[in-house]
């Protein structure tokens, strides 16, 4: 959090910089909005490469071409041909390449749309340490029953997805979620008693926390992730 925040800082005094040197013929040629716009976005590409977001690198790319048309000879396909070329690339390279499976004692969990695969799992509950959750292009609802919960990897891609936490149990001290949430709604419902840490980040969409975290007991969880274009609502219950 803190580095995108010292990004940010360093983002808005070269936006002051670059209006003020456009002003005094400096920068003559080159309209204001693009070149701020070129910032964010190989920022924004940059990140999506250090993070493996596809859907945030190749967005980024297909917003460059459509600024730089012109000089990329490239008008006839912009906007929407690019856009879609985006849409439609993101969506299968995250199936092919997306996230890693989580493994524990040799045992692989997958969860996705359709169901769930893996041992001693339902098609909406599942009891084990290391869970995993995807949902593409659905609604997908699910329960966490777990003695002793440790780590949750979610991935939710133009859809919804709803996670209930209550009735999980964390006795290592803390456990870890970690979300990417893109061009959809992931919804997490977690008990108030948790000491809650938030370290998720947002790339046009937002992050909101609803109720009051008290963290009363000992348990400790660790949001981590981000959501491009899409929505995570975060319910104290």
């Amino acid at each position: 959090m803190r580095k995108r925040k010292i990004f940010w800082g360093i983002f808005f005094i070269m936006m002051a910089i670059i209006v003020v040197a456009s002003k005094i013929g400096i920068l003559p040629d080159v309209g204001v909005f693009s070149l701020l716009a070129t910032v964010f976005l190989v920022w924004m590409a940059a990140d999506g490469v250090r993070h493996r977001n596809f859907y945030e690198m190749l967005f980024a790319v297909a917003f460059l071409c459509i600024i730089y048309d012109g000089p990329l000879g490239i008008e006839a396909l912009t906007p929407w041909t690019v856009l879609a070329a985006a849409l439609l690339l993101s969506i299968g390279l995250s199936l092919l390449f997306g996230g890693k499976k989580e493994r524990k004692h040799g045992i692989e969990f997958e969860w996705d749309s359709d169901g769930v695969r893996g041992i001693g799992s339902s098609s909406e509950q599942c009891s084990g340490e290391q869970i995993r959750c995807e949902n593409t292009f659905g609604s997908a609802i699910r329960y966490i029953h777990s003695d002793n919960f440790c780590k949750a990897r979610l991935e939710n891609n133009f859809g919804s997805m709803t996670i209930y936490f209550d009735n999980a149990v964390i006795q290592g001290g803390t456990a870890t979620v970690k979300v990417d949430n893109n061009f959809g709604e992931t919804v997490l419902y977690i008990p108030k008693e948790w000491k809650v840490h938030n370290e998720l980040e947002h790339v046009f969409g937002s992050v909101n926390e609803h109720g009051k975290c008290v963290g009363t007991s000992s348990a400790e969880l660790c949001l981590k992730g981000e959501t491009n274009f899409g929505n995570i609502e975060i319910y104290y219950v």
